[in-house]
């Protein structure tokens, strides 16, 4: 799959070193494109979608970093614990400017975590972006599902 030109300035943005140490897309080799298809797809089986998703990982992310550093439980079997950083980054989207940070979610059921941070919640949302295979802030869309017990939606007509 050819990258649009567009895509290849976002992957450019993604690379280590460029937004952030790490990047965005860990180990995956496939085209930006491809990634967000493939985890499009994995929604669409999921019956949900990347809001529903995403507004589950604000309302952790939003209730961690409220209590900086202390661990706060958001669900049953679930925690979060915010860990802080100073600054700002950039969306390598083009779309926005977003607090640093991380918080780490732990599901006590599975011994599954995930990492999060505000841009990686905002990519979901905005850009159906979750992360290269082998990203610190790679998300499953089935494990976040599994985590929090997002059903299908409803689907309209």
């Amino acid at each position: 799959m050819k990258q649009s030109p567009e895509d290849q300035i976002v992957t450019e943005r993604m690379q280590p070193g460029v937004y952030s140490r790490d990047g965005f897309l860990g180990s995956d080799r496939r085209p930006l494109g491809e990634i967000i298809d493939s985890d499009r797809s994995a929604v669409e089986q999921l019956a949900t979608t990347n809001e529903a998703i995403a507004a589950k990982l604000q309302e952790a992310l939003s209730k961690a970093m409220a209590t900086y550093g202390t661990p706060v439980q958001i669900a049953e079997d679930l925690t979060a614990e915010c860990y802080e950083s100073r600054g700002k980054i950039p969306s390598p989207f083009g779309d926005g400017v977003f607090q640093k940070g991380e918080v780490k979610i732990g599901d006590s059921r599975t011994g599954r975590s995930i990492y999060i941070s505000p841009l990686s919640v905002h990519m979901i949302q905005a850009q159906g972006f979750y992360g290269g295979r082998g990203s610190r802030y790679r998300v499953e869309p089935s494990h976040v599902c599994e985590m929090f017990g997002i059903r299908p939606q409803p689907q309209e007509h």
